[in-house]
């Protein structure tokens, strides 16, 4: 597995062979300008799973913040939510 390093003039000669490469590849091409990163392209379906992961570890992180926080009666969480 060979990381994709592009300069971004060499985005701008290949724009249309990048995003193929982008849309069939699961890895990232990371874009360079004057030899230093600035971007990240990546296909539609990993930034999809990318984002999904992230929001499930959110969830999940979420969750372990409230994890100390005493048990209710879901009755007094149902009232509390139908007075907002």
């Amino acid at each position: 597995m060979a990381v994709t390093i592009v300069p971004i003039s060499d985005l701008r000669r290949n724009t249309a062979r990048l995003l193929q490469h982008a849309g069939e590849s699961d890895e990232p091409v990371y874009i360079t300008q004057h030899g230093r990163p600035k971007a990240v392209l990546l296909g539609y379906q990993v930034y999809e799973h990318l984002m999904a992961q992230l929001e499930d570890l959110a969830d999940l992180a979420s969750l372990r913040e409230r994890a100390d926080e005493s048990a209710r009666p879901f009755t007094e969480f149902l009232q509390e939510i139908s007075e907002e």
